[in-house]
């Protein structure tokens, strides 16, 4: 199947790792880990050429169906992508801005579900990534686990036993895991205490970045916390670590949510009510905007304001309101102006109801 019939199935599909719904607080969207590896011997992908790129990709793709690690393979050949499906991947996060600008040889194998996929020849030979819904750390790492020691069996990857696995990057080497989740944060941003809770952060060895990793713009109020460093520690280690402060930062965050309900509640109902005014009435609306009102909206539905909106709903809306999903939607790139009129009519009519 060709990368653009694989990416059409995808465009057709919910996104595998947003909850459909949920009467539980959603603070925390999704959790993801990463791992990176290289194969023993290959030149790594910043210094091969074309066709040790190629040939190393043949390699992963051939040890990816002996392992058995994919259950409904889907392949997307980066360079053969235009701008627009290129775009489509990165708004799912199933892919990095560096991969987006890979050449010969960048290869996205992905299992059909979207729960776990392969960037062959990103920064590194191999960079898996497992997702789900919610806040899971531990049972995505038991799962890629298993997958990354049957990949090991099929293809020998660069190994110190000093100092761990053998990256491109030297803030990978180690474990070459990077733990992430992805929170939901407006109470905190209302308080004015997250840069704090960023800085708390940082000072335990995690960054914060935007809605789609690295080099990305904060958005909305969402944001996403991973472990910074991999090297002298276990992933067990690390993900403890992570899960500690995401559960400190989920407990500041509903705390924030209380204090605003007992001291500002007229606000509070402006902030939300605000946000989905102009999503239900806007008749132009960028996707910042868009993306800002939707994760201002997902307080409101955790908050039980809403009597007819679930998080399902909203899931949807903040995938297919941005820019690539939006024209996969109706079947055409649009232009700017026609993007920001047709965001808004899709956003009319899926909150009318």
């Amino acid at each position: 199947m060709s990368s653009a019939g694989s990416i059409q199935i995808l465009a057709e599909r919910p996104v595998g790792w947003l909850k459909e719904d949920s009467s539980e607080e959603n603070i925390a969207l999704s959790s993801r880990i990463r791992l990176a590896r290289n194969i023993s011997d290959f030149k790594f992908p910043i210094n091969s050429s074309d066709t040790e790129r190629e040939y190393v990709k043949e390699v992963i793709s051939s040890a990816v169906n002996s392992s058995g690690i994919i259950k409904e393979r889907l392949n997307f050949k980066i360079f053969e992508l235009s701008s627009v499906n290129k775009r489509f991947l990165l708004e799912r996060n199933l892919v990095s801005k560096n991969f987006c600008a890979g050449d010969i040889g960048s290869e996205l194998i992905l299992d059909g579900d979207e729960s776990f996929g392969i960037m062959v020849n990103e920064e590194d030979h191999i960079r898996m990534q497992i997702f789900s819904a919610g806040f899971l750390l531990k049972d995505l790492w038991e799962k890629i686990n298993e997958k990354d020691v049957a990949l090991s069996k099929e293809v020998p990857f660069a190994f110190d036993t000093e100092l761990g696995y053998l990256t491109s990057c030297p803030t990978n080497v180690g474990t070459g895991m990077r733990a992430s989740v992805m929170l939901n944060l407006p109470g905190l941003s209302i308080l004015g205490h997250l840069p704090g809770v960023i800085q708390g952060a940082e000072k335990l060895g995690m960054t914060v970045r935007g809605l789609h990793g690295e080099g990305s713009e904060v958005i909305g109020y969402m944001y996403q916390i991973s472990n910074q460093s991999t090297l002298g520690e276990s992933e067990e280690e690390i993900i403890g670590r992570l899960e500690k402060l995401i559960q400190q930062i989920v407990l500041f965050e509903k705390n924030a949510r209380q204090i605003l309900l007992q001291t500002r509640k007229n606000f509070v109902l402006d902030f939300v009510g605000r946000a989905y005014g102009a999503l239900r009435y806007s008749y132009l609306i960028s996707e910042k905007e868009a993306l800002t009102f939707l994760s201002a909206l997902r307080m409101g539905v955790d908050m039980k304001m809403f009597n007819s909106l679930n998080i399902g709903k909203v899931n949807k809306l903040f995938i297919s309101v941005q820019d690539s999903h939006l024209q996969k939607i109706y079947g055409r790139e649009l232009t700017p102006t026609e993007r920001d009129s047709w965001r808004a009519e899709l956003l009319r009519e899926k909150l009318s109801n």
